[in-house]
């Protein structure tokens, strides 16, 4: 059974991927940030940006299929921004991998894209401008320019965060305390519960994708349809909106304009749909309620090996 590596569980699609695949075949996460605790599975540290150290500690590993999850595996509509930082990383891990035989995957954003268009197609042109989108798209061109058999994923996942602080985490606490939100109804995107992002990704596995692909929900919506539906899955009060905005002009900023994906491309390659938004909210309501939402978060501490 193939070894995965899964490079990025400190961000929340690592943090998923790592619980759900933990206990169905060998798994090894490696951290680029946060030293996490999560029992059960081979956990490394490693912020090296020296490529040569990187390959030692994927020789090691052995793995059969790496999958980069940098600042693209985290919520669009979160905190977690692409930084410079981010980028060098990014360009190390490439570089050690660059003639590594395990099939390579890149986790990146949505956020590369901006409105006026909705259902953004691979080749769509409506990029953003910001800084933290061009990090991204950098990202993506150094990962085609070193891995032309890489399998790169833009996507606008949502899940459990593995430290129990995420975005997500966030909403539901100021909902329980009945806090106002600063939300807004202007920026839209196709979300997915990142669970379902590994099985439509999984599939694309199976079926020995490469190229660029979209993988998103069925559903436009934007962050005031979000926390409405959140509360009513998990039955909280939804608060006075705060911040609610028209559009005048046209949205600017990272991941503040219409994000929305088309996902014709993969639909068609894997002969099979995607889920809808109220789909993936009403799984994530069931996380909360059987024990995965607690093997997806852990606490801080010494993880087994440090590569420094």
């Amino acid at each position: 059974m193939d070894t995965i590596l899964v490079i990025g569980v400190d961000s929340m699609v690592g943090a998923n991927m790592i619980a759900s695949l933990n206990g169905l075949q060998p798994v090894t996460g490696i951290a680029l940030k946060t030293e996490l605790a999560t029992p059960g599975y081979v956990h490394e540290v490693c912020r090296s940006t020296n490529p040569e150290a990187i390959r030692r500690l994927v020789d090691r590993i052995g793995p059969d299929r790496v999958v980069y999850c940098g600042p693209g595996a985290n919520p669009g509509w979160g905190d977690h921004h692409p930084t410079e930082p981010d980028l060098v990383q990014a360009k190390a891990w490439l570089k050690a991998l660059a003639d590594h035989p395990a099939p390579f995957t890149l986790l990146s954003s949505d956020a590369v894209f901006t409105g006026p268009w909705m259902f953004h197609s691979e080749n769509s042109e409506s990029l953003c401008g910001s800084h933290e989108a061009e990090i991204l798209r950098q990202i993506e061109a150094a990962t085609t320019a070193q891995r032309e058999d890489a399998l790169i994923i833009r996507t606008h996942a949502f899940g459990w965060s593995p430290q129990d602080n995420g975005w997500l985490e966030q909403l539901l606490q100021a909902l329980e305390n009945h806090q106002p939100l600063q939300l807004d109804c202007v920026r839209h995107a196709s979300p997915i519960l990142a669970t379902d992002l590994l099985a439509v990704l999984q599939k694309a596995w199976q079926s020995g994708l490469t190229g660029t692909y979209h993988i998103a929900g069925a559903e436009r919506v934007n962050p005031v349809q979000f926390v409405r539906r959140l509360a009513h899955e998990f039955a909280l009060p939804f608060a006075t909106v705060a911040g609610c905005e028209t559009l005048t002009d046209r949205a600017t900023g990272y991941g503040r304009g219409e994000t929305s994906l088309q996902t014709r491309k993969v639909r068609r390659a894997l002969g099979m749909g995607l889920p809808l938004f109220s789909e993936g909210m009403e799984r994530l309501y069931r996380q909360h309620l059987d024990g995965y939402r607690d093997r997806v978060q852990s606490a801080d501490c010494t993880p087994r090996h440090r590569v420094a």
